[in-house]
């Protein structure tokens, strides 16, 4: 069996993760299963506060910053944090929708180093340092290609979404799948 337009250009970066996902969007409306509506307009439109976010949207942060420690004055360099508060202040939840993420993640591959910068208050990173000093100025770095990771989960999360409906239901290039008359159909997907 040839394989479907849509899986070949995902494959082929002709389109981009956005448009897949919106495809697959279109490509289910006849389906009754919320949690997966859900789960497709949250990384589209992005996560309200109270929704649980997906664990590949939890990112790694390293706290930098320029502090006065003694006589000394370290600039650009990691904040020692107090162990009890690492876990909790070295993590960010990406709350965006895909465009969002798609520019930040440009963002990201053209800045120097690879990584956003979220900054910090500097009273924080007083308070949650092991620095006996005073902090001047504090971020969270975003672990390296950190975004570019989120889509790429994305993208292989939809690949396999759309190899399976292949699978089951054939060629998917006319983007549309007829669950009207099959409630089984509905229920599997």
């Amino acid at each position: 069996m040839q394989r479907s337009k849509v899986i070949i250009e995902l494959i082929k970066d002709e389109i981009n993760v956005a448009q897949a996902m919106n495809i697959l969007y279109v490509m289910l409306q006849d389906i009754d299963d919320k949690k997966i509506k859900k789960w497709l307009d949250n990384e589209i439109n992005g996560y309200d506060d109270k929704d649980k976010v997906p664990d590949y949207r939890i990112l790694e942060t390293n706290i930098v910053g320029t502090y006065i420690a003694g006589n000394y004055k370290c600039t650009h360099q990691p904040i020692p944090i107090k162990p009890e508060l690492i876990k909790k202040y070295t993590k960010t939840i990406m709350r965006d929708g895909l465009n969002e993420i798609m520019q930040m993640s440009i963002a990201e591959k053209e800045h120097e180093n690879h990584n956003l910068v979220i900054p910090m208050h500097c009273v924080l990173a007083q308070e949650i340092s092991m620095i006996n000093g005073e902090v001047i100025s504090a971020n969270r770095e975003l672990s390296v290609y950190a975004i570019t990771n989120i889509l790429n989960k994305l993208k292989t999360k939809v690949l396999k979404i759309f190899i399976e409906l292949e699978k089951k239901y054939g060629n998917l290039d006319n983007y549309y799948i007829d669950f009207s008359n099959n409630k089984e159909a509905r229920k599997e997907v």
